[in-house]
Formats: structure tokens, C-alpha cells, sequence
């Protein structure tokens, strides 16, 4: 089987990158295979970034990220040592006049032992074009036209002269390492409380001690806590062990709430949100798109269906899907070095924890119970997940406006200003865990690798004292009951039927050429603006979807060589009831399934 079929997933279209793994950063290409084993924070943070810029990620997740240059210089590929990446555009000739197209990358091969690698005897050339466009993650996180080669957002995090530079700066003349790790003891020992809680209440309920409706509030309240020590936990260092099982336990902790995920999260929180907050790669901006494909009536029973797919039988499916296609490939001939990932035990038993739950309520007669819990805390989790940003609409003008203007492209300068602290009963400490973690918001924002609310709560005002020397207006917490919930919920309850992305391969055989590999518009010459007028593929507001009906009539699909009137990549909700009908009824069994999220 090629490695392009043993390393992507059939179901979910994950693709994976090929041949010798690179990374890029700062705009040079590096292999970390090696190092990786000895990475203090774990393997897992570079197999899950194989193919990537991860600049951002060694800028931002670090405490003191310029001690790692003297690493770096290790492992920079050899052949283009002290080189500078840059992309490099592939122009066909009957478009452009030019040369030939660049011959395909040495990444894109089915083995390392291609012509241009070092194993070969050529030279090993990677470019920004190489990276993976769809990031290596499923394809219906992102936009449809999304692209990391291109679309990932340029911001100022630099080791020096930057927002975030000071802020570590102060923060570490103020915090040692030790007394940071202090506040994280604590904050566990508050996770263990509440998790001795959660596990009492379902013994109290099925031994008539307390009655139901104090089972409900005590799952609602645990569930919430436990996912917000989850949170922080995903941050957290992840040594691979050598055998065969790994034991993180508060990351599956992610689970609990039956929203977030913890085989996504690493990667989808923590690799993809925090770094590139409100961009096209924010996949954290696209996780609820499933449900607001389906019509506002059918948006409650049908993600709720989902999600009890997902808690039943899906989210066990997706970690064999991950298994067996989305993670590193395993150590043997012509498969290349990355080790595969041990056995993660903490997440079976937590999936083993929520069938139990379901199973002893199921036969002692409190099925009702669980249910209502589930409900109740399944929807306030999805609404706190999106309530500590503003993407009910894309980033506006008015948003920036609350930046100073010369910090306006500064990394730590947007996450502050971009991100909402979240308050539910007015005690910072408390509303840590009341809010999943989402009380000292900002300060997590600006400092992700550090491991706990406490921590974030006790670093704050050293924070709030650089913002304030440089203009930046600290708000105070949003009341998340009173003001953010509202919002949302209108949002995501009541907003009309978003459009469905379309699968690849149809939208490449509906588009023939752009099926060749042809760009979507011819590149202009060093200086020159690009030609007016949109070019293949591209999104024009007001134009009508391909096959879109219009005053009572269906757009007409382009013809061979023809452009797109609309992005190839969406097709329209179903306009009948019984398109709606069916659309909810696979959005449910796809939760059963263990696709979507």
C-alpha cells in the first residue's frame, strides 16, 4: 500500500505528508527526527506538525525561546544550511510563456529514496510550497479554500522588540519556574476534588441518596470543571514514553463534557487556535459548521444526536481512524524514522468512565437523568467553547480599532484584544472551573504554555502592567450568563442554513482544470499587480453557487476550461424538506460513525 493511502484517512480526507519530514522555521527547513525523542515537552507537538510552519509555535509555546537557537543550528538540513525557504510558484507554460513547472517536491514521493534526496545522493530542496495545505488535519475544519502555504497569518512574536517578548520578560523576572509549577499542584488538587465528586454523584443516585435532579446539577457543574483542568492539561508537557501505553490522564479530561475532544484538541486547540486565533486555520472558528448546515428548526435534535453518537460510539471509531491513518507511520523499511504513538490509555478509560455512566443509569432505571444532563451540559459546553471570542463575525475594523495602531500586527497585541475573560459567579478563582477555564482567557491567550488557571490568574496583573504602558485597555470580564450566552445562542440557534463544503473530488471533476494542477490565475510578472477581474475558483460576493437555485432557476455549472461563478469548494443547503430531512439524519448518523466533530 503507498504511504499516501497508509497515512490518509479514506474517511475523514485527512492527507498527510510524504518522504523525509521537514519542518520550517523562520523561513528555513529543518528535520527534527531526531531531536524530537529528547524534546523536553514530548515527540507528540513535532508528529503532529510534520509537514508545517510551526514558527509561531516555537515563538509563542516557549518560556525563554531564544535559548533554543544552538538546537536549531543541529538540525537545519544540510543542504540549505543558513538559506532562506521561499516559496516558489509553478506557472504552466501555455499560461505563462515560461520554463517548464518545477518538477514535483522530493516530500511528494512515496519513499525517501527519491532522486533529490540526500539518501539518493541529490540535493534536498524544500520550499514554503511544499508545506501541507490543509495543515494534515480533516479537510471539513477548514474553509474549503483554505491554503497554509499562503493563508496563515504574518504577526509580530519575535524573541525581541515584541509585545510578547516583554510580557515573558517580566514574567519571568517575577515568576520562577518552581513557583509557576506551585499554582499547577494546586489546581490539581482542586481537579482531584471535583473528580471524587463527579464519581460520587453517580453512586449517590443509583443508592436513592440524593435525588435526580441533584444528580443533574452536580454532572453539569463536575463535567464543566473537569473539561476546563482538560484545557490546561492539553498545554501541558507530553512525554512519549519508550513502552507501549502513555497515562496523561487530565488531557482526556477534555472529553468529559462531551464537546471537546482530546485526539483533536492537541492539535486543534492547542497547535491550531491559540497560534493562529481568528485566521482561516483557527479551526476553533469552523468546529460547530456541521450543525449550521441544517436548518435552525432541526439544529437542536440534530446536533444533539450527533453528539450522542460521538459519546456512544463515534469518538471511539475517530481514534481507530486516528490510529490506524492520521498519526506518524510506524519504524520499518522506506517508511522513515517518526515512531509510531504509544497506546493512549487515559483516553479508553475515560470513554470507558462515560459508557459505564450511561450503561448503570440505562439499568437502574435513571436513563432520563443522564439524558437531561447530558443535554443541559452538552449545549452550555458548546456555547462556553465559542463564548470567549467574537466569531459570530469575521475580525472588523472596529475590533482592531481597540489596538494601538502600532501594535496592530503584534501576535500577543491581537490575542489579548481579540480574547474575552469570562465570569459566572464573580470569584476569578471559582470561574476558572465554572467556565471550563475560560475565566483568565486573555492571560492564557498571551501565555500558552503555562500549565493551569492559577497560574494565568497569578500572572495576570504583571500582564495587564505591560499592556498598560503600551496603550492597551484592559476590560473587564464578560458576564457569561448575561452577555455572552445571548449572543451566541442567537447565532448558532437562528442564523440561516450555511452552505456544505464540496468533496474534492467532485469539485475537481465538475472543474477539470483545475483537476491538472493549473493555478488559478496566471502570475504576474516581479512589480506588477495582479490582473483585475476574480480568477478561477475564487469566491465573488453576490455571484450564485454552481447548481444553486436563483429565482427559480439553477445556476449553470462551467464548462470545460470555464471558471467557476463561486467557490467550487461549497454547494448550498437542501431547499426542500426532505433534503433538510435527510440532511439531519446523516449529520446524526455521522456522529454514530465517528465522523465530524
Amino acid at each position: 500500500m503507498s504511504e499516501t493511502l497508509s497515512r490518509s484517512s479514506p474517511y475523514t480526507g485527512t492527507a498527510l505528508s510524504q518522504g523525509r519530514p521537514f519542518w520550517i522555521v523562520d523561513g528555513r527547513a529543518y528535520d527534527f527526527t531526531e531531536w524530537m525523542k529528547r524534546h523536553p515537552g514530548g515527540a507528540v507537538w513535532f508528529q503532529q506538525t510534520e509537514g508545517r510552519d510551526i514558527s509561531a509555535l516555537l515563538h509563542t509555546y516557549h518560556r525563554e525561546p531564544a535559548d533554543l537557537r544552538k538546537t536549531l543550528a543541529k538540525y537545519e538540513i544540510k543542504e540549505l544550511s543558513g538559506q532562506e525557504v521561499r516559496p516558489k510558484i509553478n506557472v504552466p507554460p501555455r499560461l505563462s510563456g515560461g520554463p517548464l513547472p518545477t518538477p514535483p517536491s522530493p516530500f511528494k514521493q512515496p519513499s525517501p529514496m527519491q532522486a533529490g534526496s540526500p539518501e539518493a545522493g541529490g540535493s534536498f530542496r524544500p520550499t514554503e510550497n511544499d508545506l501541507l495545505p490543509k495543515l494534515g488535519i480533516p479537510p471539513f475544519l477548514l474553509a474549503p479554500d483554505f491554503d497554509a502555504r499562503t493563508d496563515l497569518p504574518k504577526l509580530n512574536y519575535a524573541d525581541e522588540g515584541s509585545l510578547l517578548a516583554e510580557i515573558r520578560t517580566k514574567i519571568n523576572e517575577r515568576f520562577s519556574k518552581r513557583a509557576l509549577k506551585k499554582y499547577d499542584r494546586v489546581f490539581d488538587v482542586v481537579t482531584w476534588v471535583i473528580g471524587i465528586a463527579h464519581v460520587a454523584a453517580l453512586a449517590l443516585l443509583v443508592t436513592a441518596i440524593i435525588p435526580s435532579w441533584a444528580f443533574i446539577v452536580i454532572m453539569v457543574v463536575t463535567r464543566t470543571g473537569l473539561a476546563g483542568a482538560g484545557h490546561y492539561h492539553l498545554h501541558r508537557k507530553w512525554r512519549q514514553p519508550r513502552g507501549r501505553f502513555m497515562f496523561p490522564f487530565g488531557k482526556a479530561l477534555f472529553d468529559i463534557n462531551y464537546v471537546g475532544t482530546s485526539l483533536i484538541g492537541t492539535d486543534g486547540h492547542v497547535l491550531l487556535h491559540h497560534p493562529y486565533l481568528g485566521s482561516g486555520a483557527d479551526v476553533k472558528k469552523t468546529f460547530f459548521d456541521s450543525m449550521l448546515r441544517l436548518h435552525p428548526v432541526l439544529r437542536i435534535p440534530g446536533y444533539t444526536l450527533h453528539k450522542l453518537g460521538i459519546c456512544l460510539s463515534g469518538l471511539s471509531l475517530r481514534a481507530r481512524e486516528i490510529t490506524k491513518f492520521e498519526r506518524p507511520r510506524p519504524p520499518g523499511a522506506g517508511d522513515g524514522p517518526l515512531p509510531r504513538d504509544a497506546i493512549r490509555a487515559d483516553f479508553w478509560v475515560v470513554r470507558a468512565w462515560i459508557l459505564v455512566e450511561f450503561a448503570v443509569c440505562l439499568a437502574t432505571g435513571y436513563i432520563v437523568a443522564w439524558l437531561i444532563q447530558f443535554v443541559i451540559c452538552l449545549w452550555f459546553n458548546t456555547f462556553l467553547v465559542v463564548a470567549s471570542h467574537d466569531f459570530e463575525e469575521e475580525i472588523t475594523e472596529e475590533e482592531l480599532a481597540v489596538i494601538p495602531e502600532s501594535l496592530r500586527n503584534d501576535w500577543a497585541a491581537q490575542q489579548i484584544c481579540l480574547s474575552y475573560d469570562l465570569s459566572v459567579v464573580g470569584n476569578r478563582w471559582v470561574d476558572i472551573f465554572l467556565s471550563a477555564g475560560l475565566s483568565p482567557h486573555r492571560v492564557h491567550h498571551a501565555l500558552p504554555w503555562q500549565g493551569s488557571g492559577f497560574a494565568n490568574l497569578a500572572s495576570e496583573a504583571t500582564v495587564r502592567e505591560v499592556c498598560a504602558q503600551h496603550g492597551i485597555a484592559w476590560e473587564r470580564p464578560r458576564n457569561l450568563i448575561v452577555e455572552r450566552f445571548p449572543v451566541v445562542m442567537k447565532h448558532y440557534l437562528l442564523c440561516p442554513a450555511k452552505a456544505a463544503p464540496v468533496p474534492p473530488e467532485v469539485a475537481m471533476a465538475a472543474f477539470p482544470t483545475m483537476a491538472q494542477g493549473q493555478p488559478s490565475a496566471p502570475v504576474p510578472p516581479p512589480g506588477q499587480p495582479p490582473a483585475s477581474g476574480p480568477s478561477p475558483g475564487q469566491v465573488v460576493r453576490g455571484q450564485p453557487v454552481p447548481g444553486q437555485l436563483v429565482s427559480g432557476q439553477q445556476a449553470p455549472w462551467p464548462g470545460p476550461g470555464q471558471p467557476p461563478a463561486q467557490d467550487a469548494g461549497t454547494a448550498p443547503p437542501p431547499s426542500s424538506v426532505w433534503g433538510q430531512l435527510r440532511e439531519l439524519v446523516r449529520y446524526a448518523v455521522d456522529g454514530f460513525r465517528g465522523v465530524g466533530v
